[in-house]
This record gives structure tokens, sequence and C-alpha cells, in this order.
């Protein structure tokens, strides 16, 4: 069905606007979504609500049958069952004993999250899981809010695997820009450059992927808050409440699952699994794409990969080795062993749920056209050539916020962006068009209550889901306001990423700390959140921070020294992988 046959063009919007807005209002994320699907269903049954509840259920089941979806659910029951043997074996507390003493506020932990984030760059959901698996007891005994947890999850896992090095994100954005090609009717003979090529020249161009990654650095070396998320942390340090009161995280490893053993903790039981789960899971995917075949390279490989099944064996490795190193070590017998995985089933079925019907709403949505509404409404804004990236950026955003899917949003204007920006301005504009595309698309991920990756940033970190979107969304809006002023800037004629890139560092440093500032004295909270050791030592006056009577003299803020072992090792190796991204790109020029 396409939009023009509705009554009203708009009311393709209807779906996903619908199940966004009621997730945001009434906080009951399945409801919410199934209304939205519904809301679909009844525009498609010519609004017979009897048949739109017949359809709805058609959708949800024909979504569930899709070889990918399967696999997926099946592969995060499997993680959930993995990481309740990490869990329930003890291996988090080996973790603690081994590392526990060097990560001592809540500072030292976000840090440490986002630089595991970044090794992990091959796949936004194997990092997500590893990456909150390992943190997520440390960041919690140091008062980290569960929504800070989430955000540094969500928004270094998704930007790092765009220009990964090497990632199943890059075969599968390598594969859009193909059929962006074939669009176009030219070859790469004829334009003198191959997909992975243009790939390579639209890294410094994704913008918002690299300022998002910047800024989850930022925020936790300086400890600067603004937003929600400026509540959320003084709450988890002044009341030690990592969670509101009466938040619903989709996944509470310690209530499904129950406390962990104290029987011989060892980190075997710890790093065993997640390394099973890296190495089989990239492996899979090197093999399923061909990897071992002469004359695949790796980027052709991860390219032709299927990657649910590669992280399907994976998944599968993680929980079997998870459960071998339990019996094996002592910690529990094969009673236990068998309960826990049931168990670890368990702590997934809320996330599967939301993850199904937010699969559902974007096959409402495509039913209904509401991507191509909104491609179509952008396109015939008639806007100058010089100012085509902001238009691809700005409609990758709202596709991606709409639909949830950030996949779904290359595919849909990858083959329109490649043959209208050759079309208007030439070869030279691709590279530009593709980076702002990819970055636009990961902002939607971002502040979509409906899309997966942010589902699973808020299952891994334990964090009610909502309150994740609602105290990311700032943050997000920062780093995408700053990009559409660089392509203001690209429209008048500023056209070098040498120039704009940096600036756009700069700026968006500025922002934070002016909006931290801002909002730091609207709401009478210290502007460096403090340790919580300092609030509970009494070097935080906190009775002047809640009257509003502070002074000159008066200590509300944190102090930190940027002079020590864990933000200079994060600061070198943030800049190591930095030079290896775009040496990857200069080589493969």
């Amino acid at each position: 069905m396409s939009y023009e046959s509705l009554p009203i063009a708009a009311l393709a919007l209807a779906p996903p606007i619908i199940a966004i807005a009621l997730a945001m209002y009434t906080r009951q994320v399945l409801v919410s979504l199934f209304a939205g699907v519904w809301i679909g269903a009844l525009m498609i049954a010519d609004w017979n609500p009897i048949a739109a509840t017949a359809l709805s259920m058609d959708w949800i089941v024909e979504v569930v049958r899709s070889p990918f979806d399967t696999k997926f659910l099946i592969l995060i029951m499997f993680m959930g069952a993995g990481a309740a043997f990490i869990y329930k074996s003890g291996g988090i507390i080996a973790l603690q004993n081994w590392i526990g003493h060097r990560v001592n506020t809540a500072r030292d932990s976000q840090i440490l999250t986002w630089l595991i984030g970044i090794f992990i760059f091959f796949d936004s959901y194997t990092s997500t899981i590893v990456t909150g698996n390992a943190t997520r007891e440390l960041s919690q005994e140091n008062n980290t809010s569960r929504e800070m947890h989430a955000y540094v999850l969500d928004s270094t896992t998704s930007p790092v695997t765009t220009f990964g090095p090497v990632s199943n994100w890059i075969g599968y954005q390598v594969s859009m820009i193909i059929v962006g090609f074939e669009a176009a009717r030219f070859t790469a003979e004829e334009v003198g450059i191959t997909a992975f090529g243009l790939f390579l020249q639209s890294i410094p161009w994704n913008i918002y992927c690299f300022l998002a990654f910047f800024m989850v650095g930022f925020i936790s070396i300086t400890q600067r808050f603004y937003g929600p998320m400026l509540n959320a942390e003084w709450r988890a340090r002044k009341e030690k409440k990592t969670r509101r009161d009466d938040a619903t995280p989709l996944s509470d490893i310690t209530t499904d699952v129950g406390e962990p053993s104290e029987k011989n903790p060892t980190l075997i039981n710890f790093f065993a699994p997640i390394l099973s789960l890296l190495v089989v899971g990239l492996v899979s995917m090197w093999w399923l794409g061909g990897g071992h075949q002469s004359g695949v390279d790796i980027a052709t490989a991860f390219q032709e990969t299927d990657v649910a099944l590669g992280l399907l064996y994976g998944s599968f490795a993680f929980m079997a080795v998870g459960m071998l190193g339990a019996v094996g070590f002592g910690t529990m017998d094969l009673e236990e062993a068998s309960d826990t995985v049931i168990s670890g089933f368990k702590t997934m079925m809320i996330a599967a749920a939301i993850i199904v019907l937010a699969w559902s709403i974007g096959h409402a949505a495509e039913q209904v056209g509401t991507a191509q509404y909104i491609v179509d409404v952008m396109v015939d804004s008639s806007i100058p050539g010089s100012f085509l990236p902001l238009l691809i950026f700005l409609a990758a955003m709202f596709i991606a916020f709409t639909t949830g899917t950030s996949w779904g949003t290359m595919a849909i204007l990858t083959p329109l962006a490649v043959p209208l920006g050759y079309e208007m301005s030439g070869l030279s504009i691709l590279p530009v068009l593709m980076g702002v595309l990819f970055g636009g698309a990961i902002w939607g991920d971002h502040v979509s209550p409906i899309s997966d990756t942010t589902v699973m940033s808020s299952i891994f970190a334990g964090s009610d889901h909502i309150d994740h979107v609602t105290t990311q969304i700032p943050f997000a809006m920062t780093a995408a306001g700053v990009t559409v002023l660089m392509l203001l800037l690209y429209a008048v004629g500023v056209t070098s990423p040498l120039v704009l890139l940096p600036l756009a560092v700069v700026l968006t440093a500025g922002a934070v700390i002016a909006l931290n500032k801002f909002d730091a004295r609207r709401k009478n909270l210290p502007e460096v959140m403090p340790t919580t050791d300092a609030i509970d030592n009494g070097e935080i006056d906190v009775d002047a921070i809640e009257n509003g009577s502070k002074t000159d003299g008066t200590r509300i803020n944190g102090r930190y020294s940027f002079v020590e072992s864990i933000p200079l090792t994060a600061v070198g190796i943030v800049i190591a992988y930095l030079c290896l991204v775009f040496g990857f790109m200069t080589l493969g020029f």
C-alpha cells in the first residue's frame, strides 16, 4: 500500500508517531508499541477494527518467522543464559576482586565502560552485551546511574561499529552503496571508485557518530551532566539509588537469577564465555561470508555474511562455555546449571516482546508507506545541491526515529541519495552524503524507544527503558545540532572535513560545558558531579545545595584530577584507535 491511497498522506506517520508518543507519555512500552501496530493495521484494513486486530496478529507472526528475526530472538535468549552463568557462577565476584580496587568512582566505571566498548568494534550487539556484562556490577557499586550506564553503552557501541575498521555494519553499509550504484546506473569502473572506497571516503563525514562517541568520553571524564541525566546522577551519588524508585528495568539479573555463588569464584568463568562469544561470533561471520575462500578479503566477507547466524553461533558458545565453567569449577551442579539456563531465558522475556513489537512497528510503517512519504516530502522541497547533505541527514534522522531501524533507514535512503547526489552535484558529494546518512540513521536509533539497539542497551545496563531514552535525548540532540551547523557551513562553501570535524569537536565540548553550567544553576545542583565518598564525608555541602543557600566559600562541585591512570589511559587508547581508523581510511584509498 502507498501512502498516496490514504485519505490524508500525513497519516503515514501515525503508526510510529503514536507508538513513540504513547511510550514516552505512559511509560508502558508494550502497550504503546502494540497500539502503533494496530493503528497501521487499521489503515490497511479500511478502518475495520476487527480486521485490524487480526492483521496485527498476522504481522507479528510474519516478523517472528523472518529468518533473521528468528535467529536474533534465539540468540538473545542464549545471551541471557550466558550472562546468567557469568553472574551466578561468581565470575562477576572474581572480576570485582581483581579490578575493583582500581575502579573506585562512578567516573572510573564510566570511562572503563567507554574503553571496553571501543575494543569490541566489529558488532554493536556483541559490544553492548559484552561491555554491559563486564561493567554493570562495577558501575552499580560505584553509584553510576543505570541511565548513564545505558547511555555510555548505546552511544559508544553503535557509533564505533560504523567506522570500524572492520565490522558487520561496514559490510552492510558497503552493500547499500552497491545498491545505490545500481540505482544510479553506473559501475565502479565508470566512476573510478569502488563501493568500499566510497565508504572509506565517507568516514570523516560521519560527523554525528564521531561527536556522539566523543561526548561519552568528554562527559565521563569531566563529570559534567545536564538534562534528566544530571538529576539521575545526583540521585545515584547522594541517595545511592542507581534507579529511581518506581523504575522497571528490562532485565534484572539479580532478581531473575538469584545471588551469585561464592564457591571458588574465578576469572575464567568471566573471561572464557566472553572470549568464546567474540571468537566464535567473529570467526563465524567471517566464515559465513566466504572469508575462508581464496580471493575473498575481510571486507567482502563481512559484507556478504549472515550476521544473525554468526552471532547465534557465538551466543550459543557464550552460554555453553559459561555452563561448562560453572559445572567444571564446582560453583554449581548440573541441576543448578540447568535451572540457570531457564532463569537466563527469563531475563530476556520482556526485552524479546519489545523487540518483536518494535519489528512489527517497522513492518506497519513499511505497509503504510511512512518512509517513502518522508523521502518524497524532503525531495520535493527543492533545496539547492549544496544543501543536499543537510537534507539527507534530516531525512535519515526522521526515518530512523519513526521506524526504529538504522539499517532499514540505510536501505531506504541510499538508493535515493546516490543517484540524486550524482545527478545534482557529481561524484564529489557522494562521500558526504553517505557519511551524513549513516550518522543520521544512528541518531534515530539513539532517540527512538522502538530501536532494537536502544532496547539492548537498556537490557544490559539494567535500566528502565524510557528512562534511558529520555536521558540520552539531550546528549544526542547536542551532537545532532552541531552536525547540522557543520552541514550549513558546508552548504555555504566550507567543504573540508579537516576543518569541519575538528571544529565540530570544539563546539561540542563548548556546548556540553555551557549546557551543564546553565542546567546545574537552574536546578541548584553541582556542575561537576562529586563522588559518593565526597558527599558521605561531608566534603560537599548537600544542605546548601538543596536549600539554595550556596555562598562563594561553599564547596558543591566535585574535584577530579585529569592526570590519573584511568583518564590518561583512556585518552591514549582513543587517540590510538582514531589513528587506526584514519590510517585504515587513508590506506584504503
